[in-house]
């Protein structure tokens, strides 16, 4: 078992990038929801402005997937090392 206060500032990087990248994404997750919303409405009226809602939501949602997908790879490389003890 690990000592009280030893890797406790990598556990705060950990923690504080997790909820970082979640906020972030949080941020952008209403916007991208919205082009969302457009794009559907959009499609039947004006083909031409459904592309670039459609463009919007995309790069939107990407970079939710993007900005967690690296939050959560960063996590798992500054969890804990296990020593085994003989």
């Amino acid at each position: 078992m690990a000592e009280p206060g030893q890797g406790s500032t990598r556990d705060a990087v950990r923690w504080g990038l997790l909820l970082a990248a979640v906020a972030v994404s949080g941020y952008r997750l209403p916007g991208t929801f919205r082009s969302f919303q457009q794009w559907r409405g959009a499609r039947p009226i004006d083909p031409s402005a459904a592309e670039l809602f459609k463009t919007n939501f995309t790069v939107n949602a990407v970079g939710i997937v993007i900005i967690l997908g690296v939050a959560i790879t960063v996590f798992y490389f500054l969890r804990p090392r296990v020593t085994q003890r003989p």
